[in-house]
């Protein structure tokens, strides 16, 4: 969304007792909530610990491990 629109959203925003108002308010987080989540996503700590693997819809993700837990021993 550009610049414009999101200032006249917010502006919009003034006065959330009315329709109009509580749906522009609606609007404007929603016009925040995906860039502030790409950004969590790319910045996230967990990208530094882990590696991220992108899936495809309904793929199940599979990390066999060397033994069984059932048969590991605990020192």
């Amino acid at each position: 969304m550009d610049e414009q629109k999101m200032k006249e959203l917010f502006r919009a925003t003034a006065n959330v007792q009315t329709p109009e108002g509580l749906a522009a308010y609606q609007a404007f987080a929603a016009a925040l909530t995906i860039p502030i989540l790409e950004k969590i996503e790319l910045e996230s700590i967990m990208r530094q610990l882990f590696t991220v693997e992108e899936l495809e819809p309904g793929a199940q993700a599979s990390y066999p491990v060397a033994k069984s837990l059932a048969t590991s021993t605990v020192m």
